[in-house]
């Protein structure tokens, strides 16, 4: 059964002239979908994060308008156009702060209140 698996594990039946070959291949993708819950495995191992702290003591003074920032370091093994952020409030919230590129090494993150704390995760 000719089948060609894409990029995220999904099959694609490359000859779908006959549904022996259709059907079960879209069976399959249709488990697969079923079966993702967004816990951050894939085909049981866990997706590899690095975590990384912007607590509130950190912030430097108001840039205008209460906005502020905090110079971010990149983690080790890590660049910042290769890996993907993701910011979340002390709460577990994920939020969409304004993110400025330094360099590969080095990132300022921005907010309006400098009280709050930030979890960051580089996937």
């Amino acid at each position: 059964m000719p089948i060609t698996i894409l990029s995220h594990g999904y099959e694609l039946p490359t000859d779908v002239t006959t549904g022996d070959r259709h059907f079960p291949a879209m069976e399959r993708n249709i488990q697969r979908m079923n079966d993702h819950d967004h816990d951050g495995e894939e085909g049981g191992a866990r997706l590899s994060s690095t975590l990384v702290d912007a607590l509130a003591d950190n912030w430097g003074a108001d840039l205008g308008g209460n906005s502020f920032r905090q110079l971010i370091a990149v983690p080790e093994g890590f660049e910042f156009d290769d890996c993907r952020i993701e910011v979340r409030r002390s709460t577990g919230e994920v939020v969409y702060p304004d993110i400025v590129k330094v360099d590969e090494s080095s990132f300022y993150l921005y907010t309006n209140d400098a009280s709050v704390s930030y979890k960051l995760s580089f996937l």
